[in-house]
């Protein structure tokens, strides 16, 4: 008997399963904030130079005479919008170095606070990227530690470090801190997300992973909203990082053993059968079934072979090889527009809390559609995803290089859709990246396409940057189309996995044509596989195993 059986036989996702679920994945919703909360601490202003010599001077035009002051020294651009970043002093256009903001969204933001503005511009991206940063320094450092000291151990220590530095930050003196302390934001975050993902999926059966999975990237969407009430009523980046912080105390729960348990099959992974017998039981006893032992029979699934042989395995196979550069590609984008959506959601016009709620609902729509991927197949989901979006991104331009102010709610609908087909290809890419490639070079291939996502990430807060003028919104949006539906133009050559039987050597992909399907597959045949976690989504971890109908699911 392996893991999966004994799980099975101690209940699939009963009381206990579900109350472990709940405690663990709660700090989900905070975990949420991080990403999309740049949109409020990070807002976009108007702004000009702050006028000399001129006592309370604000963005706001106060009267006539402050009117003509403003007409006097802030030079105009030929369009006739106010420059920026320069001033004229005697005659003299020169750079300026104090702004006054618009306040009529927002009172004040990191932006307003460390002029984060023209010259200084790029520490507004950095300041952004630096949360992804720390998804990277996490994903190869505190990640794989968690199979050397433990899951809740990361979790405890993930979760502490997170709630100290969100309540440090609204304390912020300098914007080199405010950078440091996003980046231990970012590392906290997927450290905890890693652990607790591992603890919650290994305690339920394998039917139910997908369906909790899922469930997962919605309570993910449940904390945007949340954020995005707090972010209305809460206008000061200051008030409102320090009210999203404070609910963070609740994690402290974890530091007691009957709050968080460790994951029994690292306990027995580490030769601590006692313990993990202890947990067990627990659960037995939760769900209404017996258990006393560990049966005779049962062993875990044998780790993954070393490095090098991993490698030797896939370079042998010419097919796979271009399969992964597809995949790569595809994790590459996703992530990339994923957020390049989601964190410039002010750079599309229009009303930034309207934009973010519906930005929200679409997100939960894609993600409730990768329920639906038993049914519909795992290539044409990703194949109608990845059109919709890229489709809907290039469409978006046209609004804005030929249409007026008018014209924007188009581009801002079409920029949402685009949204609802990147959240469900966030979701269904985990799945079908698993599928595709054999057990002996999974885990690999997972963890480099998780760099991958991370690359694309690290990028998207500086597409903005490009250009000025209607390109400004434009470019990024055309970037996002094109390249889209060239990657989803690749995966047409993917193959179909639904109900497939999963690869399990590199020479089974010379004839997956031929392999059973579910239907075919027996159950004494069956060989169930859980591959090490890779990849979380802003967020990213998996688990891949079979069914005990033999048909392979995969969970964020």
């Amino acid at each position: 008997m392996d893991y999966d059986a004994l799980i099975k036989k101690l209940g699939t996702f009963g009381p206990y399963q579900k109350r472990l679920f709940f405690i663990v994945f709660f700090p989900v919703i905070f975990n949420s904030f991080g990403t999309p909360v740049s949109n409020f601490l990070l807002g976009d202003q108007l702004y000009r130079c702050k006028i000399p010599g001129l006592q309370n001077d604000t963005y706001a035009v106060q009267n006539q005479y402050h009117d003509e002051v403003i007409n006097a020294t802030i030079p105009k651009r030929p369009d006739g919008s106010y420059d920026e970043c320069k001033i004229l002093v005697n005659g003299t256009i020169e750079k300026c170095s104090e702004w006054v903001y618009d306040q009529s969204v927002f009172t004040k933001t990191v932006n307003s606070q460390f002029n984060l503005v023209c010259d200084n511009e790029i520490l507004h991206s950095l300041s952004i990227s630096a949360y992804f940063f720390g998804y990277v320094f996490a994903t190869v450092t505190l990640c794989p530690l968690a199979d050397v000291i433990g899951r809740r151990k990361m979790v405890i220590f993930a979760t502490t470090l997170q709630f100290v530095v969100n309540i440090i930050m609204p304390f912020s003196y300098n914007v080199l801190m405010f950078i440091i302390l996003r980046f231990f934001d970012g590392t906290c975050g997927l450290a905890y997300y890693h652990g607790a993902f591992i603890i919650g999926m290994e305690m339920v059966g394998p039917s139910k992973r997908l369906f909790s999975g899922t469930m997962i990237l919605e309570v993910y969407v449940f904390g945007e909203f949340l954020l995005l009430i707090f972010a209305y009523f809460i206008r000061d980046w200051r008030w409102l990082q320090l009210a999203l912080a404070v609910p963070m105390v609740s994690t402290v729960c974890y530091w007691w053993p009957q709050v968080l348990p460790e994951s029994p099959r690292w306990l027995l992974s580490r030769g601590r059968n006692t313990d993990a017998v202890k947990i067990l039981r627990k659960a037995a006893k939760s769900n209404n079934t017996e258990f006393e032992d560990l049966p005779s029979d049962f062993k875990l699934e044998e780790e993954d072979r070393g490095v090098r042989e991993i490698l030797r395995e896939l370079f042998h196979s010419r097919k796979l090889l271009i399969r992964w550069i597809i995949i790569f590609c595809n994790w590459f984008i996703i992530s990339f527009i994923y957020y390049g959506l989601t964190l410039h959601i002010g750079k599309l016009g229009g009303d930034l809390y309207i934009n973010f709620a519906i930005s929200c609902i679409m997100e939960f729509i894609g993600y409730f559609l990768c329920i639906f991927m038993d049914r519909t197949g795992r290539k044409p989901m990703h194949l109608t995803v990845m059109f919709l979006s890229g489709t809907a991104c290039l469409a978006s331009v046209f609004p804005v290089l030929f249409g007026d102010e008018s014209h924007n709610w188009i581009m801002i609908a079409l920029s949402m859709i685009g949204k609802l087909g990147i959240s469900a290809g966030f979701g269904e890419i985990f799945i079908y990246t698993g599928e595709l490639f054999p057990t002996v070079v999974r885990s690999l291939v997972m963890g480099i396409c998780s760099c991958g996502a991370r690359i694309g990430s690290n990028i998207s807060p500086y597409m903005y940057q490009l250009t000025d003028g209607k390109m400004h919104t434009a470019l990024p949006l055309l970037i996002y189309g094109i390249i889209t539906i060239i990657v989803a133009l690749l995966s047409i050559t993917l193959p179909e996995t639904k109900k497939r039987k999963l690869l399990e050597q590199v020479e089974d992909a010379e004839h997956e044509e031929d392999l059973a399907t579910e239907s075919e597959i027996s159950e004494n045949e069956e060989k169930p596989y859980v591959p090490r976690a890779v990849e979380d989504n802003d967020s990213e971890y998996m688990k891949l195993t079979e069914t005990s109908n033999g048909h392979h699911k995969d969970v964020l």
